[in-house]
């Protein structure tokens, strides 16, 4: 006579399982948060935050000289952290502009000169009472490179 056991086993469903895991990432993710600071892991993660690295500018530049758009590539200036500071960065930064494919003439309302465009963009930061004591635009300190004041 054959004995058969009675084996009674609990199945884990997959709804289960997705929630355990769930759990996991919520778990990691409040370790990292508290452990490292927020506003450093949502950097480094990049999903909340709008802010761009120095390859995200490159491949918008060479986008922009793909379409040929004076606007995009002379005066949309990206706000990016560098080394814990806040810096505006266009396609004319010297960082930027080796990495290029190709480029676009600059003659935006009669400036040419990147410089120039920087101090526009710093002028520009002043009347939106953004700009700070040590703020950078394409590598220039507003305040003392155009010696603009802080309002």
């Amino acid at each position: 006579m054959k004995k058969r056991m009675n084996k009674k086993a609990q199945d884990l469903s997959i709804g289960t399982l997705i929630l355990i895991v769930l759990g996991i990432i919520v778990l990691v993710l409040l370790i990292l948060g508290f452990s490292l600071g927020w506003s450093n892991l949502w950097e480094k993660i990049n999903i909340f935050g709008g802010s761009s690295s120095i390859s995200d500018i490159v491949t918008a530049c060479n986008l922009a000289v793909t379409a040929n758009s004076k606007f995009s590539y002379c005066q949309d200036f990206k706000e990016i952290k560098l080394d814990g500071e806040t810096q505006y960065l266009n396609c004319q930064d010297s960082r930027v502009q080796p990495n290029l494919d190709s480029s676009v003439n600059c003659d935006v309302e009669g400036l040419t000169d990147a410089k120039d465009i920087a101090e526009w963009q710093c002028l520009k930061l002043q009347q939106q009472n953004k700009l700070k004591a040590n703020t950078k635009v394409n590598g220039f300190t507003c305040t003392s490179e155009f010696n603009i004041d802080l309002e």
